[in-house]
């Protein structure tokens, strides 16, 4: 095996390994299909390139060009999946012909070099497509998914340069040609590893958020209240804002669940959750505190205005209807309001959930349905 042939069988072996490698990639929404078209163009690239480690006849080269051309292709089908756009199959098909129809034509008749000006024709048109895909159109976009698109992008202005390059003279054209040898096994690299990545900060940033959610009511859960507390509380503190604590839960909410079930009251639960979150704002928070108590923060607001907000709250669960198996079950709230002065609370903020915590139970105890607040 000489030298040329151990290169090439170096580049099958790594992009086998990519290929393998995908093949471990989870996608927490269970939907793994768009990983599947890149470890099947990681696979056919893999093919592609040793197929020369032996000596090929004219068809096992054509066939090697058609099989890195599923390798372009096939992550053009992955980007559009893994972006969440709708996959406009007849181009691409008819793209992917084109080029492998051309492409076989000029490999038959060894025509490398214009091999190499239809590379820099269709390839940096197909990579600038999925630059643009990830670049503007895939949501919660992560630095992955940037360096990923960068690095198409850089490869398309390294294959329309070589282009140019190779017409100036026999010398750059032999430099061009060294360069390719360096150039896409470490982009063949590049795309798997940042493909990789990206899935992998798209699942910590989900599993992140789930440990901060109420899986129920998809609200804060409390450690998830508690942390942006935290933080919402020093921001008002550094704007000068006033802020208020507001602890409600559901009165006789061990009814419904007696009397209706389980499932009844979680449909009470995410229907009070519906109903309070109407009246909030972006800049406020709101965490289920513990089985049918709820927390929330009204942010730049003084106590009086707090009461009135708190009051619409009141107001709109008792109005709320909610019909389980015909039945109307009804259901009302008490709410118990501090306000956050002391900057010692910024270390600990049991004393001020104690205070709001102590004005509910004097709500529940004077009848229920009311609003108390701490002075």
């Amino acid at each position: 095996m000489n030298s040329e042939q151990i290169y090439f069988f170096t580049l099958a072996l790594l992009n086998l390994v990519v290929t393998l490698a995908s093949l471990q990639i989870k996608d927490l929404d269970e939907k793994p299909i768009s990983i599947h078209f890149l470890t099947l163009g990681y696979f056919a690239f893999s093919i592609s390139w040793f197929l020369y480690v032996f000596e090929l006849n004219i068809f096992f080269k054509i066939m090697s060009a058609i099989l890195s051309l599923m390798f372009i292709w096939g992550i053009v089908i992955f980007s559009f999946k893994r972006c969440e756009i709708k996959v406009p199959w007849i181009y691409i098909s008819t793209g992917f012909i084109i080029h492998s129809l051309i492409q076989s034509y000029l490999t038959y008749k060894e025509n490398f070099i214009a091999v190499l000006h239809l590379s820099a024709l269709f390839i940096p048109i197909v990579f600038s497509l999925i630059s643009y895909l990830f670049l503007k159109l895939k949501k919660d976009r992560n630095f992955s998914d940037k360096i990923l698109a960068y690095t198409f992008l850089i490869m398309s202005l390294v294959l329309f340069s070589r282009s140019i390059t190779i017409e100036m003279s026999s010398e750059t054209f032999a430099i061009t040609t060294i360069a390719s040898q360096a150039i896409w096994p470490a982009f063949s690299v590049a795309v798997g590893l940042f493909s990789f990545l990206s899935f992998t900060e798209e699942a910590q940033k989900k599993l992140k958020i789930e440990s901060i959610t109420d899986h129920l009511t998809g609200i804060l859960n409390r450690r998830g209240f508690i942390d942006a507390l935290k933080i919402k509380t020093n921001e008002a503190w550094n704007n000068n804002k006033k802020i208020v604590l507001v602890m409600f839960d559901l009165d006789h909410f061990k009814k419904i669940n007696d009397n209706y079930g389980h499932t009844a009251g979680d449909i009470i639960l995410k229907k009070s959750i519906y109903q309070t979150k109407m009246k909030l704002r972006d800049c406020d928070l709101f965490g289920r505190y513990g089985g049918e108590e709820f927390a929330i923060l009204l942010y730049d607001v003084n106590i009086e205005t707090a009461q009135t907000i708190v009051e619409r709250m009141r107001i709109g669960l008792e109005n709320m209807e909610c019909i389980y198996k015909e039945k109307n079950m009804n259901i009302t709230a008490s709410f118990g309001l501090a306000e956050i002065k002391n900057l010692n609370y910024s270390e600990n903020f049991d004393e001020i959930f104690t205070k709001a915590d102590s004005a509910l139970y004097e709500a529940k105890n004077n009848g229920r349905n009311k609003i108390k607040v701490s002075l």
